[in-house]
């Protein structure tokens, strides 16, 4: 994997925040923008508290990467082969199974996509990165090859 990070951690409590910390500095690294890290971190969080109350392995794996020009992909494992989870919609005074939920709808309002492996061991986000436009545009001239002037440096080209 070129252009991320990929580490494991306990299945404790305490690696969400590690793992939001980690996916900053990588974020800031890669220069994305402020409102789309948010975006990660939020993802990650809510990845990594499933898999920590879900999974029944005592680590998981947090990683990120560049796949492809404009894109960032992250993905959290629990190692857990299992069905993947859909999407619930809780009422207003539940006290959990928001995580999902939020993750789609970020996912969605930052024009990305989510789901799980068909094994469901891994939960995954793509996120596009926005292209900047070169801020300047500039052209180089070349010298012509001239075959009339045998000194110049450009005859032999």
């Amino acid at each position: 994997m070129t252009d991320g990070f990929d580490i494991a951690m306990p299945a404790a409590a305490a690696s969400v925040r590690q793992a939001r910390r980690v996916a900053r500095a990588w974020c800031r690294y890669c220069r994305v923008p402020d409102d789309l890290i948010d975006t990660v971190l939020l993802v990650i969080s809510e990845m990594c508290a499933n898999a920590i109350l879900y999974g029944r392995s005592d680590s998981i794996g947090v990683r990120a990467w560049l796949p492809s020009f404009g894109v960032l992909r992250v993905e959290v494992a629990d190692y857990t082969p299992s069905k993947p989870p859909a999407v619930q919609h809780p009422s207003a005074d539940s006290e959990n199974g928001r995580g999902l939920f939020l993750v789609d709808a970020v996912a969605a309002d930052a024009g990305g996509d989510w789901g799980f492996t068909a094994d469901g061991t891994r939960a995954w986000c793509t996120l596009p990165l926005p292209t900047a436009e070169p801020a300047h545009s500039f052209s180089v001239r070349v010298p012509q090859a001239s075959t009339q002037d045998p000194a110049s440096p450009y005859t032999h080209l």
